[in-house]
């Protein structure tokens, strides 16, 4: 059973930068923003995958995201989800979210492989989406999952059944697994993708590059396939890849002889992949009572009853929870003993949350950007001990000076 680290997450949280504090102390590595009380900043206004460890405020999101992974964990039938997102509202950091969860996971037991790509702005085929896929792949997981087929006790069975899903998959590894180190580029080339000249490939026996959707459909129902041969080698129940992709919104700027080549891409690549395959769908826009009419009718076919997550913009007090959690999450333990808004304080917090409801919705990126501009204007003077922690007054002051500008919405 997987452990709920919702319960009790203020012991949790606690541990955990006892743990951090632990660390940089054995590694000699001092706190770059000591005078914050933080380990790290706590503000940037771009997701970036280690930052997004934790979840602020929505709880709600939280339990769906365990008891998504749960059911990964538990069961092996292929799905398609969805996460639905006001623009800004967090999407991208909860698929990075879910992704680190995951790894935690599977090194209590589970085997998820998440691949996280975004929908290509340029695309022309299912074939670019792939690209994007591959290019998240973590080769070296591939190879490993290789080996373990070749020296299981039924290995000669297992490479019989992988070279019959993809001959050119199977040659492609075995080359990145035994091969010199040029042929492990080349290798590593083709699994991702990407046009080179094929007679370079068919020197380490790959017959053709990924070129066509047919092809491309092909050689990723064949990786969810290799992971799944090697979790059984291993004497594990199943494995599964997450596919997480984000930004699906683009598709319906495409030409409609386009958008229907990548649908039926991705839905060929779901039924040939019945077990131990899901696609996570992220897109943004405002959640209404159906699906948009970009959505295929084989693909609303095939995600059937789903739970869309859903991520709308903040309540007041709902961000004031979320600026809370985030100081919390990198707090240091030096600095437990701080007022929770510490360096801001709850007024200051409260002035900033209203300041940005005069212009936008109080969404995850606006509240970043708000706060983030405070604290560097306030940042050089509480480290020269000009100021002791910011106020409502020098919050008001720094707004007033910083035009917000409306984020351009993707259609």
């Amino acid at each position: 059973m997987l452990p709920n680290f919702n319960e009790n997450r203020d012991t949790f949280d606690v541990l955990r930068r006892r743990v951090r504090v632990q660390w940089r102390t054995s590694a000699n590595i001092s706190v770059a923003y000591e005078h914050l009380g933080l380990s790290r900043w706590p503000f940037p206004v771009v997701p970036e995958r280690s930052f997004c460890d934790f979840v602020a405020d929505r709880k709600q999101l939280r339990v769906d995201v365990e008891n998504l992974l749960l059911t990964f964990s538990r069961q092996d039938a292929s799905s398609i989800h969805l996460l639905w997102s006001w623009f800004g509202a967090g999407k991208t950091h909860t698929l990075f979210y879910l992704a680190n969860r995951a790894t935690q996971l599977n090194a209590l037991g589970s085997h998820l492989h998440t691949v996280y790509s975004e929908f290509p702005k340029s695309t022309r085929s299912f074939v670019d989406l792939y690209r994007a896929f591959g290019h998240s792949l973590e080769i070296d997981s591939l190879v490993e999952a290789y080996l373990e087929i070749l020296t299981s006790p039924d290995s000669g069975r297992l490479h019989r059944d992988l070279a019959a899903s993809s001959p050119d998959l199977a040659n492609a590894l075995q080359a990145g697994a035994t091969g010199r180190p040029a042929d492990q580029v080349t290798a590593m080339r083709w699994l991702r993708g990407e046009s080179l000249p094929v007679a370079q490939f068919r020197r380490i026996g790959i017959s053709q590059k990924i070129a066509s959707s047919d092809e491309a459909s092909r050689i990723l129902v064949a990786l969810v396939h290799l992971l799944s041969l090697a979790a059984r080698s291993g004497g594990r129940w199943h494995s599964r890849v997450v596919w997480l992709l984000d930004e699906f919104q683009r598709i319906e700027k495409l030409p409609p002889r386009v958008r229907d080549e990548i649908t039926i891409g991705l839905h060929s690549t779901f039924n040939a992949s019945p077990t131990n395959l899901s696609i996570i769908l992220s897109f943004s826009g405002r959640p209404q009572d159906s699906l948009p009419q970009w959505f295929s009718r084989e693909l609303r076919d095939r995600i059937g009853r789903t739970k869309v997550m859903i991520l709308p913009p903040m309540l007041p007090e709902e961000a004031l929870e979320f600026v809370r959690d985030v100081l919390a999450h990198f707090r240091t333990f030096e600095a437990h003993d701080v007022p929770p808004y510490f360096p801001f304080t709850e007024e200051s917090c409260r002035v900033i949350i209203e300041a940005i409801r005069e212009s936008e919705e109080l969404k995850p990126r606006s509240i970043m950007h708000a706060f983030n501009a405070v604290l560097q204007e306030a940042e050089p003077k509480i480290e020269a001990k000009k100021m002791s922690q910011i106020s409502a007054v020098f919050a008001k002051q720094v707004l007033a000076e910083r035009v917000p500008l409306k984020e351009s919405e993707e259609s």
